[in-house]
């Protein structure tokens, strides 16, 4: 079944991502430069597709379960995740990476954590929503992963969306057309807080 396929292959991007990010942790805590360029390479590469259908097809669909603000809320977050791997892949084009850089990179990786454990769960609401709201989730997963798009080329397309002044809630509105309403309600999930937002990339580390 389709909501069987995403859920494996999404909680599976999600464990993936957990040790990648976990190795990062090592890397960085051990000051082994190289680990650290090769392993903010694969997170990277790996990242983007995932962050493409979660942002595109995943969170407008939830929107009719957990309402518009919660999945602004995601959407918000979700650009925070991208800024702070964006910023990793940045510090990985340093010529020298010293104390500084790598403790900044650490509290980037950090930053990551977060966003794999707390979007693990995201699954279980996905398996009360209307068949063809899941098979659009799936379809835009299976069509991420076949592209594999560039975590360079994914944020800029996203700040090329907020550079023409388009709204979280019409992002919402625009990729949820096709999808049907739950088979189930649910209660809104309460307002987390904000977190904090990446910091712009050290340069001229010697």
């Amino acid at each position: 079944m389709p909501v069987d396929q995403f859920t494996e292959v999404f909680r599976d991007e999600h464990r993936q991502m957990r040790d990648m990010l976990l190795g990062l942790i090592d890397a960085f805590q051990s000051s082994d430069s190289e680990r650290v360029r090769q392993g903010i390479e694969e997170m990277t590469a790996h990242a983007a597709p995932h962050f493409q259908y979660e942002q595109q097809a995943l969170y407008p669909a939830l929107a009719d379960v957990h309402g518009d603000s919660y999945v602004e809320k995601l959407l918000a977050e979700h650009g925070q995740a991208l800024e702070a791997a964006l910023q990793l892949a940045e510090l990985a084009e340093q010529e020298e990476l010293d104390e500084e850089a790598l403790e900044y990179g650490l509290d980037l990786v950090r930053q990551l954590l977060p966003h794999v454990s707390d979007r693990d769960g995201l699954a279980v609401m996905v398996e009360v929503l209307e068949p063809a709201a899941i098979e659009k989730i799936h379809k835009a997963q299976k069509e991420s992963n076949k592209r594999r798009v560039s975590l360079a080329t994914l944020t800029k397309g996203t700040k090329r969306s907020a550079a023409k002044g388009k709204k979280v809630g019409r992002v919402i509105a625009k990729n949820r057309k096709a999808t049907a309403a739950p088979k189930q309600n649910a209660k809104a999930a309460p307002k987390a807080g904000k977190r904090r937002p990446a910091r712009a990339v050290k340069r001229g580390a010697k």
